[in-house]
């Protein structure tokens, strides 16, 4: 039964006052009527802070870093990280969004504390719909893609629809799910945030060889940046963007999807092969970096 014809049905039929029809919203999964979130108020703050995760994230920093006086010295180093960062979350986002993908959150290092969320305007950008946050960890950004796959996990086999989109059946082009997207779609928008860091990284490189070594000592770190972050994430392990654009050539090929199991194992595979690189066996991933720098620097 649609909203429509539960808001035109008469007392006997429908119980709900008229006055209170208005203030519901037919929960479709769960075959349950729920009250609809009250309006936000236009004095609320978008800027949101976590003080628990704050706290637990400074104390997972000192236990970590303990003994490493690099750790705040070089503060200037997180500064280009985390720009570094950001171009390369905003490449998957712009790539994303000119595909038609709905964005959910771009988050700048792990374990967020803070968090914005731009207000929601009649007619606003589909940009007001993306949640900004930023953690504590230094290990990385992410950008959350709406999901089907997601939504199913969350809520059952039946997913909640959004109104506007209830009675329409989504193409590839109208989809905001990433997973209905086109497997070449899905390659550029995993390989758009190493693209971006190698793009920054080129540029800055000609800038540093016509630029006075002043300048060139400050644009320097971020094109060193720019580059490591480009060639960590074209490893083909999954899920960092080499892993996930593997899947997309492997679709593209092969005509089918790798199945939700497989992903998911590969995810946990990688997640440990990721640590094993950083921190157990740190001579191989520093061996291919230096062959990298060794052909620029």
């Amino acid at each position: 039964m649609s909203e429509y014809d539960i808001n035109n049905q008469t007392r006997e039929e429908n119980p709900i006052p008229a006055d209170e029809r208005g203030h519901q919203q037919q929960d479709f999964y769960l075959g349950q009527t729920q009250p609809s979130p009250e309006p936000k108020d236009e004095n609320d703050s978008d800027l949101t802070f976590d003080f628990g995760q704050l706290i637990f994230g400074v104390v997972l920093l000192l236990l970590l870093f303990h003994g490493d006086s690099g750790l705040f010295g070089e503060w200037t180093f997180y500064i280009y990280l985390a720009i570094a960062i950001i171009i390369h979350e905003l490449g998957h986002v712009i790539v994303g969004k000119s595909f038609g993908c709905a964005i959910k959150e771009m988050q700048v290092f792990f374990l967020a504390f803070m968090s914005y969320k731009p207000k929601q305007i009649p007619g606003g950008s589909s940009w007001r719909d993306i949640t900004w946050s930023l953690g504590l960890l230094p290990f990385g950004g992410v950008t959350v893609f709406k999901s089907r796959g997601a939504e199913e996990q969350e809520k059952g086999q039946w997913y909640y629809q959004e109104p506007e989109n209830r009675g329409m059946e989504l193409t590839a082009s109208t989809s905001p799910y990433i997973d209905d997207k086109p497997a070449w779609q899905r390659l550029l928008i995993s390989a758009a945030g190493v693209l971006f860091n190698f793009a920054t990284f080129l540029i800055l490189y000609v800038i540093m060889s016509f630029t006075t070594p002043g300048l060139r000592h400050v644009v320097s770190p971020l094109a060193q940046l720019s580059l490591i972050l480009a060639v960590l994430n074209i490893l083909p392990i999954y899920p960092l963007d080499g892993g996930a654009a593997v899947f997309a050539l492997y679709e593209i090929v092969t005509g089918k999807k790798p199945s939700p199991m497989f992903t998911k194992v590969c995810g946990w595979v990688g997640f440990v092969v990721i640590i094993l690189l950083f921190w157990v066996f740190p001579e191989a991933l520093n061996g291919i970096l230096n062959s990298v720098f060794r052909a620029f620097f």
